[in-house]
């Protein structure tokens, strides 16, 4: 390995942790939050679409039914995405029970569709959607919308993390532009509707 595909090799794995789903859903949701001067239902938005998800992966890993915990194989993913959709939907019942921002509500709602957007491209696609862009895309979006249209000025990152996705061989470049269009779409169109 050249020292140029080395340093490529470490770029594209410490951007594919940064840039997993669930930092970017933890960080943008408290962003959102304190956007909204609800910063601690911010917090509770990126507990249950990074944290908790986080930890039910991690539980897979430690059991041996996910082999890493970016859930690289599409099997594994059967499983990941239902408990996760699950715990969103959890999520999503408490804040709307304990009034919760509309917008925050709106986002949840957003996250939601997305997940089952790359679960029906997954399932019955037989097709590896990149999640790493569609949160990318998704939350970028989504922040345009809630805080500032500025936060569009970060969607080359998603392009940073699709690169980083393809380097490692574990997405094609249809996977990830497919993943960032599918995000940013079902985002924006579900969060003018719910919002």
């Amino acid at each position: 390995m050249t020292e140029t595909t080395a340093a490529q090799a470490r770029a594209a794995r410490v951007i594919t942790e940064l840039g997993a789903p669930w930092m970017i859903n933890i960080l943008t949701s408290v962003i959102a939050g304190a956007a909204l001067h609800a910063l601690a239902w911010g917090v509770f938005v990126a507990t249950i679409s990074g944290v908790i998800p986080t930890l039910v992966i991690l539980t897979g890993v430690q059991r041996g039914v996910a082999s890493d915990h970016h859930v690289t194989e599409i099997r594994e993913r059967h499983w990941v995405i239902p408990a996760i959709l699950a715990i969103v939907c959890v999520g999503l019942v408490v804040e709307i029970v304990r009034d919760a921002p509309r917008e925050l509500i709106a986002w949840t709602v957003s996250a939601l569709v997305v997940l089952v957007g790359i679960g029906i491209v997954t399932v019955l696609g037989k097709w590896k959607v990149s999640v790493h862009t569609a949160v990318g895309a998704g939350t970028t979006v989504l922040l345009a919308m809630i805080a500032s249209p500025w936060f569009l000025l970060a969607l080359p990152l998603t392009a940073v993390i699709g690169w980083s996705r393809v380097w490692l061989g574990d997405h094609t470049r249809g996977q990830v532009i497919v993943g960032a269009l599918l995000g940013a779409v079902l985002a924006a169109v579900t969060y003018l509707l719910a919002s």
